[in-house]
């Protein structure tokens, strides 16, 4: 997929950079007379080679996500080790590869599809089941349509189900397995949400970018993300695909 190789090509650039800068450091520390900087480039080099040796070992760990089929999953054959190694790639390595996508506005969104995909395969290896009522399932208010003129502002329960948006759908399904719903605007909504209800789990629907960050805020909670659909663009008439959300709600389910 176009976003696993830029993903790939942001990796090696960045690898690449911190090899060259330890290089460059070494040759500082060997050939510089002041004995006092001399150690402190051997230390400064030391460090970058360390962190290139993190950075491509992360590296590995998410490319072997990427290359998995669609149709299999990381709960087989994985050994605590193995998830102990993509936990770290998830917290250190990715973060670090967002912020330079970032930083030089390099295919944003198609990294931040990366790391979502890898923080839901090691989700899934977790094997997490919860009771309904421990389970959060967090929307984003685009998904009502621009058309309605009942607008929600709090909960599901204002949706008076005209069939004009994915709304109505989602409605049956948390009210048919019993789980929770909250409606976000934001990441402060979406936090006020996880507060309030104290869920043990949370499916999340949102954007890359809003995925993206709702994961790394909540980092002691387990988030399988969801992308929304933006046929009308960002923000807008958004839709998500409900026999997705309906699946993972019961895959996460007692």
């Amino acid at each position: 997929m176009n976003h696993n190789n830029k993903f790939i090509n942001l990796s090696f650039g960045v690898i690449l950079v911190v090899f060259l800068l330890s290089a460059l450091t070494f040759v500082f520390a060997v050939f510089l007379g002041v004995e006092t900087f001399r150690i402190i480039f051997i230390i400064l080099a030391i460090v970058l080679v360390l962190f290139v040796m993190l950075l491509f070992t992360g590296f590995t760990i998410i490319n072997r996500i990427l290359k998995k089929d669609e149709n299999s999953s990381l709960q087989q054959d994985m050994s605590p080790f193995k998830k102990t190694l993509i936990h770290i790639a998830l917290k250190v390595f990715m973060p670090f590869i967002i912020t330079i996508s970032n930083l030089f506005n390099y295919n944003k969104d198609q990294i931040r599809r990366v790391y979502i995909k890898a923080n839901n395969e090691y989700v899934l290896s977790l094997n997490i089941k919860v009771e309904p009522e421990k389970l959060l399932v967090i929307l984003p208010h685009c998904l009502q349509s621009s058309k309605c003129s009942y607008r929600i502002r709090n909960n599901l329960n204002e949706c008076h189900q005209c069939g004009l948006c994915n709304i109505s759908n989602i409605k049956d399904l948390v009210e048919k397995y019993s789980v929770n719903v909250g409606l976000a605007t934001g990441g402060t909504a979406a936090r006020k949400s996880i507060i309030d209800l104290k869920p043990e789990f949370v499916i999340a629907v949102a954007c890359e970018r809003d995925l993206t960050s709702g994961i790394m805020d909540v980092n002691r909670l387990p988030v399988y993300g969801i992308l929304n659909e933006r046929p009308n663009g960002p923000c807008k008439d958004t839709l998500v695909d409900t026999e997705q959300l309906e699946t993972m709600i019961k895959h996460f389910t007692n």
